[in-house]
Protein backbone atom coordinates (compact mmCIF):
# COMPACT_ATOMS: atom_id res chain seq x y z
CA UNK A 1 0.00 0.00 0.00
CA UNK A 2 1.37 3.42 -0.96
CA UNK A 3 1.42 6.15 1.66
CA UNK A 4 1.24 8.82 -1.05
CA UNK A 5 -2.45 9.62 -0.32
CA UNK A 6 -1.55 10.29 3.33
CA UNK A 7 1.30 12.59 2.33
CA UNK A 8 -0.95 14.45 -0.09
CA UNK A 9 -3.66 14.79 2.55
CA UNK A 10 -1.15 16.16 5.06
CA UNK A 11 0.04 18.72 2.51
CA UNK A 12 -3.57 19.72 1.79
CA UNK A 13 -3.83 20.73 5.46
CA UNK A 14 -0.88 23.07 5.02
CA UNK A 15 1.70 20.73 6.52
CA UNK A 16 5.25 20.65 5.16
CA UNK A 17 6.27 17.02 4.68
CA UNK A 18 9.30 14.87 3.95
CA UNK A 19 9.92 11.11 3.68
CA UNK A 20 10.97 8.92 6.62
CA UNK A 21 12.27 5.36 6.50
CA UNK A 22 9.59 2.67 6.08
CA UNK A 23 8.44 1.44 9.52
CA UNK A 24 10.80 3.90 11.23
CA UNK A 25 10.84 7.49 12.52
CA UNK A 26 14.19 8.48 11.05
CA UNK A 27 14.51 10.58 7.87
CA UNK A 28 14.75 8.49 4.70
CA UNK A 29 18.06 7.26 3.35
CA UNK A 30 19.10 8.81 0.06
CA UNK A 31 20.15 5.51 -1.53
CA UNK A 32 17.37 3.01 -0.86
CA UNK A 33 18.86 0.50 -3.30
CA UNK A 34 22.03 0.05 -1.24
CA UNK A 35 22.44 -1.89 2.00
CA UNK A 36 21.70 0.32 5.00
CA UNK A 37 25.23 -0.07 6.38
CA UNK A 38 26.64 1.20 3.08
CA UNK A 39 24.27 4.14 2.73
CA UNK A 40 23.59 5.75 6.09
CA UNK A 41 23.17 9.21 4.56
CA UNK A 42 19.72 10.64 5.15
CA UNK A 43 17.77 13.47 3.59
CA UNK A 44 18.24 16.86 5.23
CA UNK A 45 14.63 16.90 6.32
CA UNK A 46 14.56 20.51 7.48
CA UNK A 47 15.79 21.65 4.07
CA UNK A 48 13.76 19.39 1.78
CA UNK A 49 10.41 19.50 3.63
CA UNK A 50 7.84 20.68 1.11
CA UNK A 51 4.20 21.57 0.69
CA UNK A 52 4.32 20.85 -3.05
CA UNK A 53 2.23 17.77 -4.04
CA UNK A 54 4.62 17.18 -6.95
CA UNK A 55 7.41 16.48 -4.46
CA UNK A 56 5.14 14.01 -2.66
CA UNK A 57 4.54 12.17 -5.95
CA UNK A 58 8.30 12.12 -6.62
CA UNK A 59 9.23 10.80 -3.16
CA UNK A 60 6.49 8.21 -2.74
CA UNK A 61 6.82 6.96 -6.30
CA UNK A 62 10.44 6.20 -5.47
CA UNK A 63 9.47 4.31 -2.28
CA UNK A 64 5.71 3.89 -1.67
CA UNK A 65 6.27 2.77 1.94
CA UNK A 66 8.08 5.90 3.10
CA UNK A 67 6.53 7.16 6.33
CA UNK A 68 5.21 10.73 6.34
CA UNK A 69 7.31 13.17 8.32
CA UNK A 70 5.73 16.53 9.22
CA UNK A 71 8.15 19.40 9.86
CA UNK A 72 6.61 21.55 12.59
CA UNK A 73 8.52 24.79 12.07
CA UNK A 74 7.55 25.55 8.44
CA UNK A 75 4.08 24.11 9.12
CA UNK A 76 3.58 26.65 11.93
CA UNK A 77 2.77 23.89 14.40
CA UNK A 78 3.32 23.00 18.01
CA UNK A 79 2.62 19.33 18.69
CA UNK A 80 2.19 18.06 22.23
CA UNK A 81 3.40 14.45 22.29
CA UNK A 82 1.74 12.48 25.08
CA UNK A 83 3.69 9.28 25.63
CA UNK A 84 2.19 6.16 27.12
CA UNK A 85 3.57 4.96 30.45
CA UNK A 86 6.65 2.78 29.83
CA UNK A 87 8.43 2.65 33.16
CA UNK A 88 6.92 2.40 36.61
CA UNK A 89 7.76 5.40 38.79
CA UNK A 90 9.26 7.44 35.92
CA UNK A 91 7.73 10.65 37.31
CA UNK A 92 8.60 9.98 40.95
CA UNK A 93 11.52 12.44 41.03
CA UNK A 94 9.85 15.13 38.90
CA UNK A 95 7.57 18.02 39.97
CA UNK A 96 4.72 15.61 39.20
CA UNK A 97 5.94 12.92 41.56
CA UNK A 98 2.76 13.23 43.61
CA UNK A 99 0.86 11.71 40.68
CA UNK A 100 2.68 8.48 41.43
CA UNK A 101 0.88 8.26 44.78
CA UNK A 102 -2.44 9.53 43.47
CA UNK A 103 -2.74 7.61 40.20
CA UNK A 104 -0.29 4.74 40.59
CA UNK A 105 3.22 4.17 39.23
CA UNK A 106 2.34 4.00 35.52
CA UNK A 107 1.46 7.66 34.94
CA UNK A 108 1.51 8.65 31.26
CA UNK A 109 1.52 11.84 29.22
CA UNK A 110 -2.24 12.14 29.12
CA UNK A 111 -2.39 12.03 32.93
CA UNK A 112 0.20 14.80 33.12
CA UNK A 113 -1.58 16.89 30.47
CA UNK A 114 -4.83 16.67 32.43
CA UNK A 115 -2.96 17.84 35.53
CA UNK A 116 -1.40 20.76 33.66
CA UNK A 117 -4.80 21.81 32.27
CA UNK A 118 -6.32 21.72 35.74
CA UNK A 119 -3.40 23.52 37.39
CA UNK A 120 -3.12 26.38 34.89
CA UNK A 121 -6.71 26.86 33.67
CA UNK A 122 -9.11 24.85 35.82
CA UNK A 123 -12.10 22.68 35.03
CA UNK A 124 -13.01 22.22 31.39
CA UNK A 125 -9.58 23.14 29.98
CA UNK A 126 -8.61 19.59 29.09
CA UNK A 127 -11.91 19.01 27.25
CA UNK A 128 -11.44 22.32 25.41
CA UNK A 129 -7.93 21.32 24.34
CA UNK A 130 -9.18 17.96 23.08
CA UNK A 131 -11.28 19.77 20.46
CA UNK A 132 -8.22 20.37 18.30
CA UNK A 133 -6.84 18.07 15.60
CA UNK A 134 -5.44 14.95 17.28
CA UNK A 135 -3.56 11.86 16.12
CA UNK A 136 -3.25 8.52 17.90
CA UNK A 137 0.34 7.26 17.65
CA UNK A 138 1.42 3.70 16.95
CA UNK A 139 2.21 3.19 20.64
CA UNK A 140 -1.30 4.44 21.58
CA UNK A 141 -0.03 7.81 22.71
CA UNK A 142 -1.36 11.08 21.28
CA UNK A 143 -0.13 13.97 19.15
CA UNK A 144 -2.11 17.13 19.88
CA UNK A 145 -1.74 19.76 17.15
CA UNK A 146 -1.85 23.52 17.76
CA UNK A 147 -1.09 26.50 15.51
CA UNK A 148 2.00 28.15 16.97
CA UNK A 149 2.27 31.98 17.03
CA UNK A 150 4.62 33.42 14.43
CA UNK A 151 7.79 34.91 15.87
CA UNK A 152 7.70 32.89 19.09
CA UNK A 153 10.27 30.13 19.40
CA UNK A 154 9.26 26.91 21.10
CA UNK A 155 11.56 24.94 23.36
CA UNK A 156 12.95 21.55 22.39
CA UNK A 157 13.21 20.46 26.02
CA UNK A 158 10.47 18.25 27.42
CA UNK A 159 8.49 20.05 30.15
CA UNK A 160 7.87 16.70 31.83
CA UNK A 161 10.49 14.06 30.85
CA UNK A 162 9.24 10.53 30.18
CA UNK A 163 5.67 11.76 29.71
CA UNK A 164 5.11 14.92 27.65
CA UNK A 165 7.32 16.07 24.79
CA UNK A 166 7.13 19.15 22.58
CA UNK A 167 7.70 19.32 18.84
CA UNK A 168 7.76 22.83 17.42
CA UNK A 169 10.00 25.61 16.17
CA UNK A 170 12.87 25.24 18.67
CA UNK A 171 16.50 25.12 17.67
CA UNK A 172 17.68 25.91 14.17
CA UNK A 173 15.49 23.37 12.42
CA UNK A 174 12.52 22.78 14.71
CA UNK A 175 11.13 19.33 15.42
CA UNK A 176 9.05 16.84 13.47
CA UNK A 177 6.46 14.13 14.01
CA UNK A 178 5.22 11.20 11.97
CA UNK A 179 1.89 12.00 10.33
CA UNK A 180 -1.27 9.90 9.97
CA UNK A 181 -0.86 6.82 7.83
CA UNK A 182 2.72 6.25 8.96
CA UNK A 183 3.46 2.74 10.16
CA UNK A 184 6.03 1.49 12.66
CA UNK A 185 6.56 -1.94 14.13
CA UNK A 186 4.08 -0.96 16.87
CA UNK A 187 1.26 -0.06 14.48
CA UNK A 188 -0.21 2.82 12.48
CA UNK A 189 -0.64 6.53 13.21
CA UNK A 190 -4.33 7.37 12.77
CA UNK A 191 -6.41 10.53 13.11
CA UNK A 192 -8.21 10.31 16.44
CA UNK A 193 -10.11 13.59 16.16
CA UNK A 194 -10.59 15.26 12.76
CA UNK A 195 -11.12 18.96 13.49
CA UNK A 196 -9.66 22.39 12.72
CA UNK A 197 -6.36 23.01 14.46
CA UNK A 198 -6.81 25.39 17.37
CA UNK A 199 -4.44 28.30 18.02
CA UNK A 200 -1.93 27.90 20.83
CA UNK A 201 -2.72 31.49 21.80
CA UNK A 202 -6.15 30.24 22.92
CA UNK A 203 -4.18 28.45 25.65
CA UNK A 204 -1.76 31.10 26.99
CA UNK A 205 -0.34 28.74 29.60
CA UNK A 206 0.76 26.35 26.83
CA UNK A 207 2.55 29.19 25.02
CA UNK A 208 4.41 30.07 28.21
CA UNK A 209 5.14 26.44 29.05
CA UNK A 210 6.52 25.78 25.57
CA UNK A 211 8.29 29.11 25.01
CA UNK A 212 12.05 28.72 24.61
CA UNK A 213 14.07 30.20 27.46
CA UNK A 214 17.56 31.68 26.96
CA UNK A 215 20.22 29.10 27.60
CA UNK A 216 22.05 30.00 30.82
CA UNK A 217 25.66 31.05 30.50
CA UNK A 218 28.04 28.22 31.25
CA UNK A 219 31.76 28.33 31.89
CA UNK A 220 33.50 25.54 30.06
CA UNK A 221 35.97 23.45 32.03
CA UNK A 222 39.67 23.93 31.30
CA UNK A 223 39.91 20.39 29.97
CA UNK A 224 37.06 20.19 27.51
CA UNK A 225 36.44 18.56 24.20
CA UNK A 226 38.14 20.40 21.30
CA UNK A 227 35.94 22.56 19.13
CA UNK A 228 34.59 20.94 15.97
CA UNK A 229 33.74 22.67 12.73
CA UNK A 230 32.54 19.31 11.48
CA UNK A 231 31.13 16.53 13.64
CA UNK A 232 32.01 13.74 11.24
CA UNK A 233 34.63 12.31 13.58
CA UNK A 234 32.24 12.18 16.54
CA UNK A 235 29.51 10.60 14.45
CA UNK A 236 31.86 7.99 13.01
CA UNK A 237 33.27 7.09 16.42
CA UNK A 238 29.75 6.57 17.75
CA UNK A 239 28.74 4.53 14.71
CA UNK A 240 31.66 2.12 15.23
CA UNK A 241 31.30 1.76 19.00
CA UNK A 242 31.33 -1.90 20.07
CA UNK A 243 28.60 -3.49 22.16
CA UNK A 244 28.83 -2.73 25.87
CA UNK A 245 29.89 0.89 25.47
CA UNK A 246 27.21 2.26 23.15
CA UNK A 247 25.17 4.31 25.65
CA UNK A 248 28.30 5.87 27.12
CA UNK A 249 29.60 6.72 23.65
CA UNK A 250 26.27 8.27 22.66
CA UNK A 251 26.25 10.38 25.84
CA UNK A 252 29.86 11.47 25.26
CA UNK A 253 29.11 12.42 21.64
CA UNK A 254 26.08 14.50 22.66
CA UNK A 255 28.05 16.25 25.43
CA UNK A 256 30.83 17.06 22.97
CA UNK A 257 28.39 18.59 20.49
CA UNK A 258 26.61 20.53 23.25
CA UNK A 259 29.90 21.90 24.59
CA UNK A 260 30.81 22.96 21.05
CA UNK A 261 27.59 24.95 20.68
CA UNK A 262 25.54 22.58 18.52
CA UNK A 263 21.82 22.75 19.28
CA UNK A 264 19.75 19.74 20.31
CA UNK A 265 18.14 19.43 16.86
CA UNK A 266 21.52 19.11 15.19
CA UNK A 267 22.68 16.53 17.71
CA UNK A 268 19.53 14.44 17.27
CA UNK A 269 19.77 14.59 13.48
CA UNK A 270 23.42 13.52 13.35
CA UNK A 271 23.72 11.16 16.30
CA UNK A 272 20.51 9.10 16.23
CA UNK A 273 21.28 7.36 12.90
CA UNK A 274 24.85 6.64 14.07
CA UNK A 275 23.66 5.32 17.43
CA UNK A 276 21.09 3.09 15.72
CA UNK A 277 23.81 1.67 13.48
CA UNK A 278 25.87 0.94 16.62
CA UNK A 279 22.95 -1.04 18.03
CA UNK A 280 20.91 1.34 20.18
CA UNK A 281 17.21 1.77 19.51
CA UNK A 282 16.00 5.15 18.30
CA UNK A 283 14.25 5.80 21.64
CA UNK A 284 17.38 4.86 23.63
CA UNK A 285 19.53 7.15 21.50
CA UNK A 286 17.08 10.07 21.71
CA UNK A 287 16.78 9.72 25.49
CA UNK A 288 20.55 9.60 25.97
CA UNK A 289 21.16 12.65 23.78
CA UNK A 290 18.45 14.68 25.51
CA UNK A 291 19.87 13.64 28.88
CA UNK A 292 23.28 14.99 27.85
CA UNK A 293 21.75 18.32 26.85
CA UNK A 294 19.69 18.57 30.06
CA UNK A 295 22.88 18.30 32.14
CA UNK A 296 23.92 21.75 30.93
CA UNK A 297 20.70 23.26 32.26
CA UNK A 298 21.07 21.82 35.76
Amino acid sequence: MSLLPYAAQAMSKGFWCFPCEPEEKTPARIHQDRPKEDAPWVVRWSEVASNDPKKAVEWWSYQPNFNVGIACKPSGLLVLDCDVAKQAGALRDTPFGYLHDRLGPMVDGDDVLRELCQRFAGDGEYDRLMQTYRVCTASMGAHIYLNWPEGVKATQASPVPNALDIRGSGGQKGGYVLGPGSVTKKGMYVVEHEAPILDATDFPWIVELARERPKPARVKPIYSQPAHTSYGGIVEKLRLTPEGNRSHACYWAACAMDDDGADLDQALELLIPAACEAGLTEREAEGTIKSAYRRSKS
